[in-house]
């Protein structure tokens, strides 16, 4: 009679053990029955059977001692052949699977706020090989980047000592997952959390932001957007990220919360599902080089006349992905040169707009500033422009960015780097497989002083104002804090002011802007005047566009003492036919099919309006202007592509042509999105200006003497 044993161990949460295994394999002879033989081998069979046992009770004794979780497994079966006795190999039946491997740990909340004194919760969940998750908190080492801002239990309890930034880390072996813990004094004397907008609704597949107002106990307020702990009581309606963003996921309400330190703020939110009338692409009809990435946003346009940009629920295709491929976020990777139509599809609606790639390869990466040095527990923004091999470059705002030493800086997907421990780290910009880099230093220099600018500055009701807040620290450096600290305005009836430093009047009166790191802070007063907002006018007036071109608008108000300002609070613009032509937040217009529409801009209540015509020309030709520039050294010079079209019109085309310099040591050129057609001079020398729009091209030469 064969008898298999197989012992082996599961501990899942840690390092995987050494499995054993083993075997014996037993073949009993026959003989007549009642015969000697017979009594022999039955009293062997007797014996072996002892002695496997004893050999079970063995197995399961040795399991005691390397740890829990041991298991046996006896099994019989027929006769065979032979007999083994082997451990930690393979050898006749099939041992039960190994133990899944940790594969990475997740820690919440990413990102926490607590005054000092207080304690956070952190919690791990291990995600593991075969698609499981556990939660570990508690099995897990858990450091902190500075033990003087905040400790941290075995338990994933952070108690929070000084004002400061650090970073969780929960560890097992080489696995790390991380969260940001950010002590700060913002609730201290903290009465409530005002969550706007109140009571508000949003579409399936769209998305809201949200901001948390913290009010104090003296009257004023400061914007804890980037504070608080962000949740939906019910993420199957809606779900909410760590910057406040809500995107809409079935029918139904939801409540979404902001809290610090204990202090909690809420507002409902419903999420309805409309029907959608059209969808629509942008930006349109695009001219790229190879090797990098564009975003393309999809808006629904709804039965009651309404739009929103759609985060969710759109499919995404490229007709030729030789020449570029695109996600299901509409993120779209240039590949190669040609022309490819971008679909998105929302159930039975489609809408197509065409990119033309050109022989322009992304050959570098400038990352600015290129080297940095700040204090422990402020910010640094970084950029990213690309330079192409025929001498073109473009702000790229799709790349992914890294930092070298999570530990001493971390990196935001937008290139913000917030430092979390003293040291020296490389924060990268990918594109591909370019790649351009940044050295960031985070000294122990302490904050002296913060000055708040503009000074003592004055403003009409309904406009906006940025605000900058420049640090002096123990070694007398500078910085700009203005990303860093918190705002706040000592009467918010008065004015309002963001995370971001930008303020929005309300009403006449007066105000004082703060703005606070740690225990340091600075401020200044502002008036808000009795001027207000009395017309909007919107340039430039009636225009006509090209079926996919482009065209920025801007909204100027005059006020009641005069006065105008292009710096309007609250400013929103609106395309009465989005289908037609679709206008951004920014103000920027996208030409989609022929037709006439009304571009409205509002503010403080107060509307204008102006016509947009989009014609059905195709482009025949460009011209560039100036015509053969002389340039000094050292300055830029704009250029400015018109394109004509079929049916007889001229439009500005800056914004949408690919622009180049056959001689990138005399100068480079821009492209969109930040400053089109602007070429920076390098060398002394003669380079040729292209432009290329869907693949008609002009040139003319420039001369930097």
């Amino acid at each position: 009679m064969p008898a298999r044993f197989l012992c082996y161990q599961r501990n899942r949460g840690a390092a995987p053990k050494q499995t054993i295994t083993i075997r014996i394999q037993l073949e009993t002879a026959t003989a007549p029955q009642n015969s000697a033989e017979d009594l022999l081998l039955r009293a062997m069979e007797t014996s072996v059977k002892t002695a496997s046992l004893i050999l079970v009770l063995s197995c399961l004794a040795l399991f005691t001692a390397c740890g829990k979780g041991g298991q046996a497994t006896f099994s019989t079966g027929g006769s065979g052949g032979g007999g083994t006795v082997s451990t930690g190999g393979s050898g006749g039946g099939t041992p039960p699977p190994l133990n899944p491997s940790l594969v990475s740990l997740r820690v919440s909340p990413g990102v926490a706020s607590v005054i000092p004194g207080a304690s956070q919760q952190f919690t791990a969940t291990g995600q593991f090989s075969d698609g499981s998750s556990q939660v570990l908190t508690t099995s897990l080492t858990w450091l902190t980047s500075d033990t003087s801002v905040a400790s941290i239990s075995n338990a994933g309890v952070a108690n929070a000592l000084v004002a400061g930034v650090v970073t969780i880390t929960a560890q097992s072996g080489t696995i790390n997952g991380t969260a940001t813990l950010n002590v700060t004094g913002a609730a201290a004397n903290l009465l409530s959390i005002t969550v706007a907008p109140a009571a508000s609704s949003i579409p399936v597949d769209a998305a809201k932001q949200f901001s948390a107002i913290g009010n104090y106990a003296d009257g004023s307020s400061s914007d804890l957007t980037a504070l608080v702990t962000w949740k939906s009581s019910s993420t199957a309606v809606a779900t909410v990220d760590i910057n406040g963003t809500v995107t809409g996921v079935t029918p139904g309400t939801t409540t979404v919360s902001a809290s610090i330190s204990g202090i909690t703020g809420s507002t409902t939110l419903t999420v309805n599902a409309p029907t959608i009338s059209s969808i629509s692409i942008t930006p349109v009809d695009l001219t790229l080089g190879i090797g990098i990435n564009q975003q393309f946003t999809a808006t629904a346009t709804y039965s009651d006349g309404s739009t929103q940009d759609l985060v969710s629920g759109v499919t995404w295709s490229s007709s030729s992905a030789s020449v570029a491929s695109i996600n299901g976020s509409g993120l779209a990777t240039t590949a190669g040169t040609g022309q490819t139509t971008i679909t998105a599809t929302v159930g039975s609606l489609s809408d197509t707009t065409t990119l033309t790639v050109v022989s322009a390869r992304l050959i570098s990466i400038d990352v600015a500033p290129k080297a940095v040095s700040i204090a422990l527990g402020t910010t640094q923004q970084f950029s990213a422009v690309g330079t192409f091999d025929d001498g073109s470059t473009q702000l790229l705002t799709s790349v992914t960015w890294t930092s070298s030493v999570p530990g001493t800086a971390t990196v935001s997907a937008s290139g913000l780097a917030t430092s979390v421990g003293t040291g020296s780290g490389t924060i990268s910009a990918i594109s591909g497989s370019v790649t351009g880099t940044a050295s960031l230093n985070v000294n122990n220099a302490t904050l002296v002083s913060i000055a708040v600018t503009p000074a003592n500055s004055s403003m009409a009701v309904g406009t906006t104002k940025q605000f900058t807040a420049t640090g002096t620290f123990s070694d007398s450096s500078t910085e700009d804090l203005t990303l860093s600290v918190l705002w706040g305005s000592s009467s918010p009836v008065t004015a309002t002011i963001n995370n971001l430093g930008s303020v929005g009047s309300m009403a006449t009166g007066t105000t004082t802007i703060s703005a606070t790191l740690g225990a340091v802070s600075g401020s200044t007063n502002l008036t808000v005047s009795t001027a207000h907002l009395m017309s909007i006018s919107i340039n430039p007036s009636n225009p006509r566009i090209e079926k996919g071109t482009s065209l920025k608008f801007t909204a100027v108000g005059t006020f009641s003492d005069g006065s105008t300002s292009n710096n309007l609070s609250g400013l929103s613009w609106k395309s009465s036919k989005p289908n037609i032509a679709q206008v951004r937040g920014s103000g920027l217009a996208h030409g989609k099919k022929a037709g006439t529409v009304t571009i409205s801009a509002t503010a403080s209540g107060i509307k204008g309006t102006t016509t947009l015509t989009v014609g059905t020309g195709t482009l025949t030709s460009v011209a560039i202007t100036p015509l053969d520039s002389s340039v000094t050294l050292g300055n830029t010079q704009q250029f400015t592509a018109t394109g004509s079209f079929s049916d007889g019109t001229n439009q500005d085309i800056t914004l949408t042509t690919h622009w180049s310099s056959s001689s990138a040591s005399v100068a480079t050129i821009a492209n969109a999105p930040s400053v089109a057609g602007v070429a920076t001079t390098l060398g002394v020398g003669t380079t040729s200006i292209g432009a290329n729009a869907k693949g008609v091209t002009a040139s003319t030469n420039m001369t930097v003497q």
